[in-house]
């Protein structure tokens, strides 16, 4: 039952992922029947829907198609069964999709777990499966079991036969067969079919999942509360209760959506102000170059470092944290006269970005991009601790570019660091021609934020504030080149995948998170 429980994991995997499960696609919508038979105290929970709506099956279709070896529509079910296959075959136990998977596989698979009474480390975990074929599924599983040389016992549990293997269990709940590591973890499942309150009915996952698309391909819901609790951080993530998101294809892409409702009164003493900055979108993105293949801006960070220290050290665990972080503080006031907390995390309060635009003889080509609350006092914190270094030895020196003033640092044997100062923004960059080269892209508009790529990306998002990354996958895979030991189908794919995007608006006491990922046309 191990091996099956594992090839259905997997089978989730690749379904969320999307697009290996095209072919199963029917002209139908879904219900989420699984909710109904989990526990209400359920912590985590995903839903995947083998049989979406029209409207999913026809962007995901579209997208899918758009694949090295998936143009052809009337091949598409032959070859996604073969890389299903493929890919439980990397897992090595040994189970043939087709045969054993697919013929009694119907239209929902579901995970679900709930806090366990001992330890927080393992929760109690069951999986779900929509039984379309009984028979088949009967057979497979004893064959199954036959194959693998367990010796499966049944018991009775109110009315409903519970099958037992070592290491795993099993059993049929109306149209559905449940798997779990032991027994009561089937018991449990029963329970709920015969009246015990079940996830669905609980007004918090109603509300969290009311509030995602209704059409989509799959759902997951969080008890960020419950979790926090078995975990002993419910005072980091006191203004967190639940989350949700959703999988939706989308006509030029896959997007994963949701939110977690925020408690201002009862976050963190900095969270509420970090709270505050995602509502906008990032200014930084108007300074990368038009090359830039990745970047990353992170909204409050010298808050959320704050915030993370002070959790820290109120747990034993964080103890050897923060004596580290001690430990690096003295040796850069001893070493630099540079006081961290004084000089450098103010440049962090605001906006802080990372363009990465290639690699050079082993080194990111790139920048290193500040929007500080206040700019002023932060050009003069960076300049106090360009002094400090130039009295333990460095060098420095000043070049002009596109108006601004570039200032270079050389620590001998060690690193050239460049910066300049323009308009509020602080580019850092490994050598004065990458600072230039920021600079001259925002001055002639050639920035990523103009890009078609970038632009893209976030129109299927449907919205751009707050944290944010985005990656040009095929761009990445190129530069990773050699390094990327993949079949050549695989790399294929990766190739025709277009961009990464990712942004988490904080707005109305929720913050939202939007994940893409696009897939270019041929």
């Amino acid at each position: 039952m191990h091996r099956l429980v594992v090839a259905l994991v997997t089978l989730i995997s690749l379904t969320g992922a999307a697009f290996l499960a095209g072919y199963l696609l029917l002209f139908s919508a879904s219900t989420d029947r699984a909710s109904g038979l989990v526990p209400a105290d359920t912590a985590f929970y995903l839903n995947v829907y083998l049989q979406p709506s029209t409207g999913q099956q026809m962007n995901l279709g579209g997208l899918i198609g758009r694949l090295p070896g998936f143009a052809d529509e009337a091949s598409l079910d032959e070859k996604a069964d073969q890389v299903v296959d493929n890919l439980l075959a990397t897992t090595g136990l040994g189970l043939d999709y087709r045969e054993q998977i697919k013929p009694w596989l119907g239209n929902q698979i579901a995970i679900a777990g709930w806090p366990p009474t001992g330890e927080p480390a393992e929760p109690t975990v069951v999986l779900i499966a929509e039984v379309k074929d009984r028979a088949a599924a009967e057979a497979a599983f004893v064959e199954l079991a036959a194959e693998g040389g367990t010796n499966l016992v049944t018991q009775t549990y109110e009315g409903v036969e519970v099958h037992v293997a070592e290491g795993g269990a099993y059993a049929f709940i109306g149209e559905m067969v449940v798997f779990g590591e032991s027994p009561d973890r089937i018991e449990a499942v029963v329970d709920v079919r015969d009246g015990a309150e079940a996830l669905a009915g609980r007004d918090d996952f109603q509300s969290t999942m009311s509030g995602l698309p209704a059409d989509h391909l799959a759902s997951a819901f969080v008890d960020l509360a419950a979790l926090a609790a078995a975990t002993d951080t419910a005072e980091q993530l006191a203004a967190l209760s639940t989350a949700g998101a959703a999988l939706i294809a989308e006509r030029d892409g896959l997007r994963l959506s949701g939110s977690a409702p925020f408690d201002v009164d009862g976050a963190a003493s900095s969270s509420p102000a970090g709270f505050g900055l995602g509502g906008e979108p990032s200014s930084l993105v108007d300074w990368m170059p038009e090359d830039t293949i990745a970047e990353l801006v992170v909204f409050g960070l010298r808050q959320t470092l704050e915030d993370a220290e002070a959790a820290a050290a109120s747990t034993p665990e964080g103890e050897e944290i923060t004596g580290t972080l001690d430990t690096v503080r003295a040796l850069a006031a001893f070493g630099f006269g540079i006081d961290i907390d004084a000089d450098l995390l103010p440049l962090l309060d605001r906006e802080v970005g990372v363009a990465l635009g290639g690699l050079e003889n082993g080194l990111p080509i790139g920048q290193v991009l500040l929007r500080p609350e206040d700019p002023e006092a932060a050009a003069a914190a960076l300049a106090r601790v360009v002094d400090r270094l130039v009295a333990t030895g460095a060098s420095r020196r000043t070049e002009d570019a596109s108006g601004a003033e570039i200032t270079i640092v050389t620590v001998p044997s060690v690193v050239e660091i460049a910066y300049a100062v323009r308009d509020g923004i602080i580019i850092i960059a490994l050598g004065a021609e990458h600072v230039a080269s920021a600079l001259q892209a925002h001055a002639d508009g050639d920035t990523i934020s103009g890009s078609d790529r970038y632009t893209q990306t976030f129109e299927v998002a449907g919205v751009r504030a707050g944290n944010e990354a985005f990656v040009d996958v095929g761009a990445v895979v190129d530069l990773m080149g050699p390094t990327l030991d993949l079949p050549d189908d695989a790399r294929d794919i990766l190739g025709q995948i277009g961009s990464f995007g990712f942004t988490a608006p904080s707005r109305d006491d929720l913050v939202e998170f939007h994940a893409v990922l696009t897939v270019d046309e041929p």
